[in-house]
């Protein structure tokens, strides 16, 4: 019923700095067996991110999170899981954050953003019933998301940064629409979906790098990881991998121009 998204970790040092990237994320295809059933799992989807520096000190971020998965047995002929399980999941996510520099030079950052996101995750249950007949099920929420994450970076006067973020989420479901029975919804652990939140902390660690030829343009990697505090039963994914193209505008547009003005800023001719 959940996998994390990406994070939304900006480099911004100063007003005016900004951050538009494109991510494609994956938890990696891998099979697993589980009470004697071969199962294969995949994860694929894309995340959208924006920040931009309002003042030296303040921010505004919107990031956009989708997700296209599923859950199905083995195409191996001793396959015993006969279930396909496919799941789409849409998030969009606005937030503020507050960053300041821990040290004169502006190496080391600290920063913190909150926000709240609303999305629609739904997922579709195609197989065969005990007794060999087909079935088919569908199961549709509404999901409000609140979190805080906050981030410690390192990043260097060339085009490097590496970061630690700690985000803390909190998942409430509602409205939902399905044709599962109460039966199944509680050997599923689905009835009780809409009882309070679902409460996650998830590490991550982020690295972006760039070439002094491609002024305003980053390659980004991030591995993150979701673990649940709270003793409220949920079926999740506990891992993200993201890779992503990351555009400061500014410099983007300003090319050249921009690369000679951080080249005096560091004595170099």
């Amino acid at each position: 019923m959940y996998s994390p998204a990406a994070q939304n970790i900006p480099l911004l040092v100063n007003k005016g700095d900004s951050k538009l990237s494109g991510a494609i994320a994956t938890n990696f295809s891998k099979e697993y067996t589980a009470n004697n059933r071969l199962n294969e799992t995949k994860n694929r989807g894309f995340d959208l991110q924006g920040a931009y520096a309002i003042t030296n000190h303040f921010a505004i971020a919107a990031n956009y999170y989708r997700r296209n998965e599923s859950n199905n047995g083995s195409k191996s002929s001793f396959r015993l899981d006969s279930a396909n399980l496919r799941y789409k999941r849409q998030l969009t996510e606005l937030a503020v954050g507050y960053f300041t520099p821990l040290a004169e030079s502006k190496l080391f950052m600290f920063q913190l953003f909150g926000g709240i996101g609303k999305g629609q995750f739904s997922f579709t249950d195609v197989g065969k019933d005990r007794s060999n007949f087909d079935y088919s099920r569908n199961h549709q929420a509404q999901v409000t998301k609140f979190y805080f994450q906050p981030a410690l970076m390192l990043q260097s006067k060339g085009n490097f940064a590496a970061s630690f973020s700690s985000r803390f989420s909190f998942l409430k479901f509602g409205n939902i629409k399905t044709n599962y029975t109460p039966t199944e919804l509680s050997n599923y652990q689905l009835d009780s979906l809409t009882d309070g939140t679902r409460n996650f902390w998830e590490p991550a660690f982020t690295n972006s790098f760039g070439f002094k030829k491609l002024p305003g343009i980053l390659f980004e990697y991030q591995f993150g990881t979701s673990i649940l505090l709270n003793n409220r039963p949920i079926n999740h994914r506990a891992f993200n991998f993201s890779f992503a193209l990351v555009f400061d505008l500014p410099k983007l547009l300003s090319g050249k121009k921009e690369v000679d003005k951080n080249y005096t800023k560091q004595g170099i001719d």
